[in-house]
């Protein structure tokens, strides 16, 4: 609009103050006026779309970071619940030589009916206990007893001693036959008996997944809910530092801006006081040397005429001075431009003063 009534103001000044009207001008402008638009928004709204980014990235790591770690606990949990449930109900049923002779039909009856209706059988999908070679001495479903099947690496950490738990879908190769349907949560556990400082064999247990995953879901959502409203306030707490700074921003650029515009203002200053120096020191000195050598050659001048001469020669040399000292202050204003006053060095302009003529 200010660009319109710019270019309509040069138009009528050039002999045209009827013809030009607003109806006339806009085709014209339609025509050769490109329609502005925002190339760059406001730094803040920049600053909200690039950094919802990284917090969006941010949360969705944190995200799977949390929920692995909930997973891995409850996993833990399950572990530390089947070396638990091993120590106590478990192992007691087996000795360090059946582990490696395996069992006889009485014992496996024997065993199933120690296990038939209690917790554990409720709990648990499919319980297995291995010797060191791989065999199947004793498990819940009678046609894996006596299969040989090959040491995974689950098996073969819990040989050597150490529990573990994993998320399965039932179908390994040691589940060959079985009818798992997965997922379920597997765990090894070494059988070390008194008698013996290694593992003699070791047990594996399924358990059901399903409740654990729902209170792993259940726990996460309540985690999601914690992480989204931190992530917001996180993200709404960077709106006023950016603002601080964008604001310190502007004020560095408009201070850098004024302190140009001072320069350019005594740059002018400078060269119109040069012209006008020039020309006050020329009109001065004349002035001075003219006075003097009338007063010096004369003979017929009386008192009031020499003190005439004197007054205007006094003036000159004061007009001299003042000249100087705007030279002095220009200077100065250029060394400090910042803190430069500009208004008394506009208004004192050195004057120009006709100098009397000389008879």
């Amino acid at each position: 609009a200010a660009l319109v009534r710019l270019w309509r103001r040069m138009l009528r000044r050039r002999s045209q103050r009827t013809r030009v009207t607003a109806a006339r001008m806009r085709p014209y402008v339609t025509r050769w006026l490109p329609v502005p638009h925002i190339c760059h928004p406001y730094p803040l709204v920049r600053f909200g779309v690039i950094a919802l980014v990284p917090v969006g990235v941010l949360g969705i790591v944190l995200a799977r970071a949390l929920n692995s770690d909930v997973q891995q606990r409850y996993l833990d949990s399950s572990r530390s619940s089947a070396a638990t449930l091993t120590e106590v109900a478990i192992q007691p049923l087996f000795t360090a030589g059946e582990m490696t002779t395996g069992l006889a039909p009485g014992d496996i009856l024997t065993i199933d009916a120690k296990l038939q209706g209690s917790a554990v059988n409720t709990e648990i999908r499919r319980l297995k206990v291995w010797n060191r070679d791989g065999e199947v001495i004793y498990s819940d479903n009678h046609s894996l007893i006596g299969k040989k099947f090959p040491i995974d690496d689950d098996l073969g950490n819990a040989l050597n001693g150490h529990s573990s738990a994993s998320i399965t879908t039932g179908q390994g190769n040691e589940n060959e036959g079985d009818t798992l349907v997965g997922p379920l949560i597997q765990v090894y556990v070494p059988l070390i008996f008194k008698t013996n400082a290694a593992a003699s064999g070791a047990f594996e247990l399924y358990l059901p997944y399903a409740p654990v995953q729902a209170a792993i879901d259940n726990e996460s959502r309540q985690l999601y809910l914690l992480l989204a409203a931190g992530l917001t306030l996180f993200y709404l707490s960077m709106f006023p530092v950016v603002f601080i700074a964008i604001r310190w921003q502007q004020r560095a650029e408009a201070a850098a801006m004024a302190n140009l515009a001072s320069l350019e203002r005594l740059n002018k200053l400078r060269t119109q006081f040069l012209v006008q120096l020039r020309h006050q020191f020329r009109t001065a000195m004349v002035g001075i040397e003219g006075f003097s050598e009338l007063i010096r050659d004369s003979d017929q001048l009386d008192l009031d005429e020499v003190k005439a001469f004197a007054t205007d020669i006094h003036e000159d040399a004061e007009r001299l001075d003042r000249s100087f000292e705007k030279m002095i202050q220009i200077d100065e204003a250029d060394a400090h431009p910042a803190t430069a006053d500009l208004s008394s060095l506009t208004s004192a302009q050195p004057s120009l003063k006709n100098t009397k003529g000389v008879a």
